[in-house]
């Protein structure tokens, strides 16, 4: 059975039934009030079979947006007016029937043809309340989770737009680093196996977000690379809390903050450039800070054709969140580049994550 098929068949049994407890509902009522009265279940019956059918005309209306068009009735108007209209034709309707039915008897007066109307109304607009209510709120879902899909298709355009920034910029300079080594056969190797390692960890499928560990680890052996290229003008060292190791940062979050360190430092500060980088706890927050001996180059850093800090503040955005914060500052001869992301968020189990404390130092 198809979906539309099952919708069918769950209105009729839900509409039979709403129908059904409004009959024996009545029934009860008219026992209990007017038990004199004889043969009451028949105008009763007669009562909830027009307000049967008046109502799955006005379903079936609701459902073709080419009539109400053409008929000028939002599907508002066409609940109040068909609310309201439909309970005025059925109680004139049943009031025609007891005229023929019971021609002897004088008409209905006017107070109780008025309640007949209130009654018929009340009936019609418990039901209009519960379907195109429920219908309101599907519809309301339904644009909400279209919102959602579109968000989330966009989304993930932008973090692919964002992380090929990323790929073809690093391979370029490593490639640059590799040619810088080529008269050194020993450093070539250790340059190579680096380089293979960081592409193994750069250009792998990356999850959305992804253990902090992952990236410190990969990050070695880039410094690797960039110690080889840079020697004696380069000195750096990694230094990470044990705790902070599992807690899920989006991938490649770091390396675009060393590499301007590196780039930017080697441009304006004295030999060797310093690099540091650390990563701890404060309180719930992971903070990530780069920090570099120089001085800060907002106008060359505007000219750079690689990732800046406005596409990396961007994608934290995107990922963890409007909490993330990426800041710089400048004092005593050194540029720190700090980001705090939230730390409550530790990995799965069974991911290796080496011991935590680490100092990568090269000079």
């Amino acid at each position: 059975m198809s979906a539309g098929s099952r919708g069918e068949l769950a209105f009729w049994l839900c509409h039979t039934a709403f129908w059904s407890i409004a009959f024996t509902a009545s029934l009860i009522v008219s026992a209990v009030c007017r038990p004199v009265i004889p043969h009451a279940w028949p105008f009763l019956a007669e009562r909830i079979a027009l307000c049967f059918v008046a109502t799955a005309a006005m379903r079936w209306l609701s459902k073709q947006p080419a009539v109400l068009a053409r008929l000028n009735v939002s599907k508002i108007g066409l609940v109040a007016g068909g609310a309201i209209s439909s309970a005025v034709v059925i109680t004139l309707l049943l009031a025609g029937l007891d005229l023929i039915m019971q021609p002897a008897q004088a008409g209905l007066g006017k107070l109780e043809l008025v309640a007949r109307l209130a009654i018929n109304l009340t009936l019609l607009a418990n039901w209009c309340a519960l379907y195109f209510g429920y219908q309101l709120i599907r519809e309301r879902n339904s644009a909400e989770f279209r919102a959602m899909e579109a968000e989330s298709l966009a989304l993930r355009n932008e973090l692919e737009r964002l992380q090929a920034q990323i790929s073809p910029h690093f391979l370029f300079n490593a490639l640059n680093t590799v040619i810088a080594s080529r008269d050194d056969p020993e450093a070539i190797d250790t340059v190579t196996q680096a380089l293979a390692n960081y592409l193994r960890f750069l250009l792998r499928p990356a999850a959305t977000l992804e253990p902090l560990a992952r990236e410190i680890d990969a990050l070695e052996e880039y410094l690797t690379v960039q110690s080889a290229r840079f020697g004696d003008a380069l000195a750096t060292r990694i230094d990470c809390d044990r705790d902070v190791r599992r807690v899920l940062v989006p991938p490649v979050m770091i390396q675009p903050l060393v590499e301007n360190a590196i780039k930017y430092g080697i441009a304006s500060g004295a030999r060797p450039v310093q690099v540091v980088v650390s990563a701890h706890r404060e309180s719930d927050w992971l903070v990530v800070e780069v920090a570099n001996t120089g001085r800060w180059a907002p106008a060359i850093l505007r000219q750079s054709t690689g990732t800046g800090l406005s596409s990396l503040n961007r994608r934290l955005k995107l990922l963890v969140g409007s909490s993330a914060t990426l800041t710089h500052t400048e004092a005593d001869g050194w540029v720190r580049v700090r980001i705090r992301i939230p730390a409550t968020n530790p990995s799965p189990t069974g991911i290796d994550t080496t011991p935590a404390a680490m100092e990568h130092t090269t000079a």
